[in-house]
């Protein structure tokens, strides 16, 4: 092997671990979240109209350690397509590697150190092959994600906590259904 081409992997590989991990080179979306806190929470919306997989990436920097989950639903307003929701991961400077939730109903990640982590909601968009026309809807999800104070101890969120979570959820939900109205009329 030439030299300098091991040289040049190596410092290529170098220079890819004090980014963002592997996972950021196949987003097909990007979103900044900011700085999470914590106590902090963040709404994660995305919507399609076309059949595709995606990888949609949401990128935030923690100033303290935290533990963080979240909650995400699919939405339909669609006659031909639908939407799968696969999995949601966690990448970051605090973690060996990427990290999977639970479901990408329900996540959590616990004990996460300050730095910069990226999000990640895969999942596809479908077609329903008895579809006769194009009605025009999207499909999408809505979710929320909260960091809060990291614990020694395993977290265990209290009943107020998801109420929080609920609530932001259905907030975000409303929005979303009222852009989907307000351009239905506008198409109109």
């Amino acid at each position: 092997m030439n030299i300098r081409l091991a040289i040049g992997a190596a410092a290529l590989g170098a220079g890819s671990l004090l980014s963002l991990p592997a996972a950021a080179d196949t987003c097909t979306q990007s979103f900044s979240l900011g700085t999470m806190g914590p106590p902090a929470a963040a709404a994660l919306f995305n919507q399609f109209d076309t059949v595709q997989q995606f990888d949609d990436c949401y990128n935030f920097t923690l100033n303290n350690s935290a533990d963080a989950f979240g909650l995400s639903l699919e939405w339909d307003w669609s006659g031909t397509r639908g939407i799968d929701l696969q999995s949601v991961s966690l990448a970051g400077t605090g973690l060996p590697g990427t990290v999977s939730g639970n479901s990408p109903g329900v996540f959590s990640f616990s004990n996460l150190l300050a730095g910069t982590y990226q999000l990640i909601v895969s999942g596809s968009v479908t077609s329903n092959a008895f579809a006769r026309y194009d009605d025009g809807g999207s499909v999408g999800y809505v979710g929320v994600l909260s960091t809060v104070r990291s614990n020694l101890a395993a977290p265990v969120p209290e009943p107020e906590t998801y109420a929080m979570l609920a609530l932001g959820l259905a907030v975000v939900g409303w929005a979303a259904k009222r852009g989907a109205a307000a351009r239905r009329r506008e198409q109109a």
